[in-house]
């Protein structure tokens, strides 16, 4: 019984919880045009993470966003890092223009830092696989991921990152 409770906890922690894989170094710039390199230039210590791989999963990110309360000039820091690909870098004048026209905030601007990169960039170090849900991650400047999960919000999911996020600030 011990053995199957250690289990459980143990597959838990792996889908919504606690990890211990890195956040590799990338960079790019934000929609002000201000350069990054993550996660040293994160805005806070920790920062919830959104990584979306397509433009329909921009709703999936709302829901941890309103579900979270975030608000980008105050409160909880976070980014948003789109994957668009590196075939993207071509019209990436085009495509930064058209994200800048469906974000006016420049704190929102701010914090939407697109990567012009192979997924595998951020996924393989992360254990990733695919691009079919968002990520949701909570990182520190100095790399360590504290906590992730895929997919759109839940209120087990919400509360276990608000735990997470006050726990480590």
């Amino acid at each position: 019984m011990r053995l199957l409770l250690a289990l459980a906890t143990a597959i838990s922690l792996t889908a919504l919880g606690a990890h211990s894989e890195t956040f590799p170094t990338v960079t790019s710039d934000d929609l002000n045009g201000n350069s990054k390199t993550l996660p040293a230039d994160l805005p806070g210590d920790p920062t919830i993470v959104f990584i979306a791989y397509k433009q329909d999963q921009q709703p999936d990110v709302n829901t941890w966003v309103y579900g979270l309360g975030l608000d980008p000039s105050q409160g909880a820091e976070f980014v948003e890092i789109p994957i668009v690909g590196r075939a993207a870098r071509l019209v990436r004048g085009i495509v930064n223009n058209g994200m800048k026209s469906g974000i006016v905030d420049t704190d929102m601007r701010a914090r939407t830092i697109t990567l012009y990169e192979s997924v595998s960039l951020l996924n393989d170090p992360l254990g990733f696989r695919g691009r079919d849900q968002i990520r949701v991650l909570l990182v520190t400047q100095a790399g360590e991921v504290l906590w992730s999960t895929s997919g759109v919000a839940t209120d087990a999911g919400i509360a276990d990152l608000k735990a997470f996020y006050q726990e480590n600030q």
